[in-house]
């Protein structure tokens, strides 16, 4: 078994991931494209308020350190305006993945019934072994909260992995603009 330092791997991660973005040939206009998204900014914030409400009802369990409701929304609606809408480790606005997710050049994932995870922040615990409250949580991108899951430290993922990403989805809107 081979163990390459963290900084080696990411190297190596990331060498294949420019690789496959230099194979990329975007022919957007052969490409059908379909709008579920928005992408205006205000239409996205009235339409998180409305999907918040029965996420917690769904989640109440796992969000019991935000205590009401009205204090989950709040604490998330918070870190949207105080983010600019935009994922902490990636630092990439949840409009522009919209805009990819529009157009095709990157997938969301499907999960339970007609729901698709990639086209909303989700809430990322900066340590897993600890609960789900204000303190501990922070808004990502699904593709960072995917990708750190467990297997990151916070400090390594906002710090080293998170960036990388941010390139990688500039990459990607420029191809597509």
């Amino acid at each position: 078994m081979i163990i390459l330092p963290l900084q080696n791997f990411i190297r190596v991660k990331l060498f294949f991931v420019v690789k496959y973005l230099q194979s990329l040939q975007l022919s957007l206009p052969n490409k059908t494209i379909i709008m579920p998204y928005t992408t205006n900014h205000s239409d996205f914030i009235q339409e998180q308020e409305t999907r918040l409400r029965n996420y917690f009802n769904t989640n109440r369990e796992k969000l019991l350190g935000f205590g009401t409701k009205e204090a989950f929304i709040n604490w998330y609606m918070g870190e949207l305006y105080h983010n600019e809408c935009k994922c902490h480790y990636c630092n990439t606005s949840i409009l522009d993945i919209r805009h990819l997710l529009n157009n095709q050049v990157v997938l969301g994932r499907n999960v339970r019934g007609a729901a698709i995870r990639g086209a909303n922040m989700e809430i990322d615990r900066m340590n897993p072994d600890m609960a789900y409250e204000p303190g501990n949580c922070v808004l990502s991108c699904y593709y960072c909260n995917n990708d750190k899951s467990n297997t990151f430290s916070y400090e390594i993922y906002r710090n080293v992995i998170g960036p990388t990403r941010q390139h990688i989805w500039m990459d990607l809107t420029r191809r597509l603009n």
